[in-house]
């Protein structure tokens, strides 16, 4: 949205340096070679080696690409909160569910359709299930809806129980990474800050071969069942029941390696060089 804002040649005679919201799991080649980008952070290893390894799609090289981790994961680390009592659900968006683009409106248009969509009836299915509630009551834990941004509009309709916190967007997302001991998700970036935190990640994956087909990004390098900070179900019981195992063995680590250390000296001196 940032070019289609300021216009595609806005940054032709600027450095552009590519400080991502998150790590890149995907393969987003088809996007990112469209863009002038004179330094691209990246905070693992396996992202970096997608990029600019052997045999990958990226026209980019290791003369742009650097891995120094990201500046936020200082902050993340330092304000963690450990024995909290809270699970926060994120799931990311689908563009083949939300509205086409507007460049007049700098948003994307609301669909109505999205109720008759089949995220919206498995998510909203668990937010509405009973045993959601009652391991809410028996284990005392927050639960806490943030979907993405793009979901947001549709909210609404979700008609979501009393009990399930929906955050203000004021809210920083670090304090909801850091105030949580728990993550729901599917597909979505965010699982790697937890990751930076050891605390554990349950992926709810009901539309893979859809999702990989129809967004706008296919499958990179990253396979969930094999390098993801959790388990991976594909329906509301497998996924209820896999809450209820955390909930009861009050397991939340996860012993995920990820670069970190002084990630925001790294950042300045990368940008200093160029």
């Amino acid at each position: 949205y940032f070019f289609e804002a300021l216009g595609e040649n806005t940054l032709k005679t600027k450095d552009f340096i590519f400080l991502q919201h998150g790590i890149t799991k995907d393969d987003l080649s088809s996007w990112l070679n469209q863009r002038k980008i004179d330094l691209f952070i990246t905070g693992m290893q396996d992202e970096y080696d997608s990029i600019v390894g052997d045999f990958n799609r990226y026209k980019f090289t290791p003369k742009e690409v650097k891995l120094t981790g990201f500046p936020r994961w200082d902050a993340l680390l330092k304000n963690n909160k450990i024995n909290t009592k809270q699970i926060l659900i994120m799931p990311t968006w689908r563009e083949y569910i939300v509205g086409s683009y507007s460049k007049k409106l700098m948003k994307r248009r609301f669909n109505p359709k999205f109720y008759e969509s089949e995220y919206f009836y498995r998510w909203g299915s668990f937010l509405h299930s009973k045993k959601l509630q009652e391991l809410h009551e028996k284990y005392n834990y927050k639960i806490v809806f943030n979907p993405h941004p793009q979901i947001r509009p549709y909210l609404e309709g979700f008609d979501l129980p009393n009990y399930i916190i929906t955050p203000s967007v004021e809210i920083s997302m670090q304090k909801l990474f850091c105030e949580s001991s728990l993550m729901i998700t599917d597909y979505s970036s965010v699982a790697f800050e937890m990751a930076v935190l050891k605390k554990p990640v349950i992926y709810y994956q009901f539309d893979k071969n859809e999702l990989f087909s129809r967004h706008i990004y296919t499958q990179g390098y990253f396979d969930y069942n094999k390098d993801g900070f959790g388990t991976v179900v594909l329906d509301i019981d497998n996924l209820l029941y896999e809450l209820k195992m955390k909930l009861q063995n009050h397991s939340f680590k996860n012993n995920f390696l990820i670069p970190k250390a002084n990630s925001l000296e790294k950042v300045t001196q990368v940008i200093l060089s160029i």
